[in-house]
């Protein structure tokens, strides 16, 4: 396994800095790219455990996207890469992976909620974030949407999380939500003006027009006022 760590390494360091280059660089396989899926998932495991190397972290995501579309690979790969989430701590590679648990929230959400479930109350941050945004990734990529209730439910706890990493996450939620259910997520909006952190406000309202969103603007503006007077 050790040669397989030090091959794709040295692939990566000589690949060049450019995503396209890196990309160009996976594409050309490895010693290793005939062997069978799970083959090659036991190595990548390896890989993705035991490098430091954040360009090699991301030919591991690489391999899981060209499995994308095969459900049975995706859902035998599920035991192994919920882990990998653990090691996640910079955007790339948490945007990356979030591509690939959004897609397996399509094809099977009641294998993948019960750990979403958990991130969502871990006290490590990239897991708070990953239990929101890996419900959708980008809406445009999904073909079908879960219930608003059953996304909102999982936003809701974290509407006031103060994590960078979390707010951000939050936003970007709510906006993707919007896309697909647009009344229900201004009234979630409104009824939730002064709770909601400051990213999940302006990421949550960017394709409003702006007449909408000074109304939530002001709102927001005499819940801070009034929260300064009780707490004097």
């Amino acid at each position: 396994m050790q040669n397989y760590l030090q091959e794709i390494e040295t692939n990566t360091s000589k690949a060049g800095e450019t995503v396209p280059l890196q990309r160009k660089a996976f594409n050309a396989g490895f010693s290793f790219s005939l062997l069978t899926f799970s083959e090659q998932l036991e190595i990548w495991d390896y890989i993705w455990t035991n490098t430091k190397v954040y360009r090699t972290e991301m030919f591991c995501l690489y391999f899981l996207e060209e499995h994308i579309r095969n459900k049975e690979e995706m859902f035998a790969s599920w035991s192994t890469i919920k882990v990998w989430q653990d090691k996640i701590n910079r955007w790339e590679t948490s945007d990356s992976i979030s591509k690939i648990y959004a897609q397996l929230v399509e094809y099977d959400a009641e294998l993948i909620l019960p750990t979403y479930k958990k991130w969502n109350t871990s006290r490590n941050p990239w897991h708070r974030r990953q239990s929101i945004v890996g419900l959708l990734y980008y809406s445009a990529h999904r073909k079908h949407y879960l219930p608003f209730q059953v996304l909102i439910d999982l936003v809701v706890p974290l509407i006031s999380d103060n994590a960078y990493y979390v707010e951000k996450g939050v936003g970007w939620t709510l906006r993707e939500i919007g896309n697909i259910y647009p009344k229900e997520q201004e009234e979630f909006l409104f009824e939730n003006a002064t709770k909601i952190c400051a990213y999940g406000y302006s990421a949550g309202t960017e394709k409003w027009d702006k007449t909408k969103r000074e109304k939530l603007k002001q709102i927001r503006k005499v819940g801070r006022v009034l929260n300064r007077k009780s707490s004097i």
